[in-house]
């Protein structure tokens, strides 16, 4: 690959970086875990294949701590065009999985629908703060 198509911009991870990420990545994925027991036992009655919603949300699970950390990463070290690019994948893979649970979903009754919303809304409510507060940690640490 000739320099001209290397990105300055590559994220290069230090040993502690790379153990906050995989941290964060795991507590992600034991989320889902927890998630998949809820559909399985809540909605799987109205058309939600839990399955299906496992496969999904463990795949988006990782791309999301991933990107996600490095988005933090990339707005501790103040380079915002990357942390968007990061921002975009994180919040894809954010919002896949209760996409999927609001698509399947069959004749749910109405706060089926209001329950899903309100777990996107606060755990993006709880993602975002816990980013700030991650981020300003950081930043003193720097």
């Amino acid at each position: 690959m000739s320099s001209r198509h290397k990105s300055s911009k590559r994220t290069v991870l230090t040993k502690r970086q790379k153990f906050w990420e995989r941290l964060w990545t795991g507590s992600i994925f034991i989320y889902t875990i927890v998630a998949t027991i809820v559909v399985w036992k809540a909605l799987s009655k109205y058309g939600v294949n839990p399955w299906i919603f496992a496969v999904i949300d463990a795949i988006t699970s990782y791309t999301y701590g991933v990107t996600s950390a490095r988005m933090v990463i990339a707005i501790i070290g103040k380079d915002m065009k990357l942390a968007r690019s990061w921002a975009l994948g994180a919040a894809i893979s954010f919002i896949t999985p209760q996409a999927y649970i609001l698509i399947a979903a069959k004749n749910a009754p109405a706060d089926v629908y209001r329950i899903v919303i309100g777990v996107i809304s606060a755990l993006f409510i709880f993602t975002a703060v816990s980013l700030v507060i991650d981020i300003r940690r950081k930043q003193k640490s720097v």
